[in-house]
């Protein structure tokens, strides 16, 4: 993630590409400092997430609900 990209409430996230085995779509519920509440696909409870471990989820990958390696 780029030092000038900023996660805000309701943007899709997923995991850094550098980050092996997760590759669903969430959206953040809360922003509490360092680290994001994320609702993630298939889920019913959000998960706490450190910020600098997720990236903004491009269209494609929204519509695909998974992440793509870019």
């Amino acid at each position: 993630m780029s030092k000038s990209e900023i996660i805000l409430l309701g943007d899709p996230v997923v995991y850094r590409d550098d980050l092996k085995g997760f590759d669903c779509v969430g959206v953040v519920t809360k922003s509490t400092g360092s680290s994001l509440q994320v609702l993630w696909n298939d889920e019913q409870h959000s998960r706490t997430e450190q910020y600098d471990r997720l990236r903004v989820a491009s269209l494609d990958e929204v519509d695909a609900q998974g992440r793509i390696k870019q």
